[in-house]
């Protein structure tokens, strides 16, 4: 478990969460420490793969290992997580109905995690609530009043993590609040370096600074 952790920790060389996932692979049939970091390892090759198919096939084995940890142990809080971060995140390459189900799944999964922890993984469970409430349409539960609120929570609870402003921050632009969008960027680019999520941080840095140029470019053009 330690060697995985150290691997993931590493996760900017991709090669490294590879590796987590040969070690992890056979213990996580019966072990709820590995079948996690396998769900939290394969999620992360989905994020970061080069096509639809592909992201897919590593969702789909994430929400197997992930399952399989909320099984053994569904009293802890990442097994939970790392199976609603698979769900909503497959729920993304699907269509409609598919799509739905996922997404219905995962919010189950994710509210589950946040009343065990809402503060792991830096309030994780109310991120990615948060997350996928703002992607849903009311209808089934989701739109941006619900999702700003949980949003606030989340950065109550963990107000440096990176992520969680940067979908603040997309949520705020969507609702037209433009200046409170430009300060979670910039709160974003200024961040302070923490060694646990210098991936995430040098990733939201560089993409807060291109929301930010072209929020600008926007603005010079309607002048």
């Amino acid at each position: 478990m330690e060697r995985a952790d150290a691997l993931y920790a590493k996760r900017s060389e991709i090669e490294n969460v590879r590796q987590s996932v040969e070690l992890l692979e056979s213990p996580a049939s019966t072990s709820y420490q590995a079948a996690w970091r396998l769900g939290r390892s394969l999620f992360f090759l989905g994020q970061e793969a080069k096509s639809q198919e592909q992201a897919r096939a590593y969702f789909a084995e994430g929400i197997r290992a992930s399952a399989r940890a909320a099984k053994l142990q569904p009293e802890l809080v990442e097994g939970n997580f790392w199976l609603g971060v698979n769900l909503a995140l497959m729920a993304q390459t699907e269509r409609q109905f598919r799509a739905f189900r996922y997404a219905m799944r995962a919010k189950k999964a994710l509210r589950r995690a946040a009343r065990i922890d809402p503060g792991y993984h830096a309030a994780g469970p109310l991120r990615v609530l948060g997350r996928l409430l703002d992607k849903l349409p009311r209808i089934l539960g989701g739109g941006h009043k619900r999702a700003r609120a949980i949003f606030e929570k989340a950065l109550q609870i963990a107000p440096e993590n990176t992520v969680t402003k940067m979908y603040f921050a997309e949520l705020l632009m969507d609702a037209g609040e433009h200046a409170l969008a430009r300060l979670q960027f910039e709160a974003v680019i200024n961040a302070k370096q923490d060694p646990a999520w210098d991936f995430e941080i040098r990733r939201d840095r560089k993409i807060a600074t291109e929301k930010m140029t072209n929020q600008r470019s926007h603005l010079e053009k309607g002048l």
